[in-house]
């Protein structure tokens, strides 16, 4: 008796997690599916739930696409809202890979939007969260300085520079900068490294090499 019940329960369970997540003819709501890499199998699948239209909602999953059951590595479900072209690629820790940016919502005044960023590894098939990126406004990134670039559009529109530390968590460099008339971007970005990273050898090495 105890080893029928057994099995029964063995079966339960792998039928429970032994399934379809992607590609689902008759799926509800509304879903998007980004491959990452070259092997198709590796799917990145985001459910827009149907909510309120006010307070918008995803589940994301990422996972290997099988034939009968797909492998889920992660799952999250986040507030983000479904947008046309809401996916972007751009290296964000200098590997020369292009990493997954996803957009999130936006702020105030319309034009403040939010994402989340997934460092791509292209090696071992990973899609890596970066914590408290979504906290970054209309972020970009520049290569020469190796940096985040905030742009926020507030009273005054502001700038702020950020790095990934070693565990990839954003932190600021310096305090936030006005946006001005004359002011010189790539010089006002040199200036803050010197002052708040002690970069003189590599500021003056990329100067430098562009010169």
């Amino acid at each position: 008796m105890k080893k029928i019940l057994y099995l029964i329960f063995v079966i339960v369970t792998t039928n429970s997690f032994a399934q379809k997540i992607f590609h689902q003819p008759a799926a509800k709501d509304t879903w998007q599916y980004v491959y990452p890499f070259t092997d198709k199998s590796y799917v990145l699948a985001i459910q827009y739930l149907i909510v309120d239209k006010e307070l918008p909602n995803a589940n994301i999953y990422f996972g290997k696409s099988g034939k009968t059951a797909d492998k889920i590595f992660w799952k999250e479900n986040l507030d983000m809202r479904h947008i046309t072209d809401n996916i972007t690629y751009e290296d964000y820790n200098n590997d020369d890979t292009k990493d997954l940016l996803i957009f999130e919502d936006t702020g105030a005044r319309g034009g403040n939007s939010f994402y989340n960023l997934y460092l791509v590894n292209l090696k071992n098939h990973t899609l890596t969260k970066v914590k408290d990126f979504d906290k970054i406004v209309n972020p970009s990134y520049n290569k020469k300085y190796k940096v985040i670039v905030s742009y926020g559009l507030t009273g005054t529109n502001y700038y702020q520079l950020y790095r990934l530390n070693k565990k990839y968590i954003p932190y600021k460099i310096g305090d936030h900068f006005d946006e001005t008339d004359n002011l010189d971007l790539d010089k006002k970005i040199a200036s803050v490294l010197k002052k708040n990273n002690n970069l003189k050898l590599q500021i003056k090495k990329i100067n430098n090499t562009h010169q």
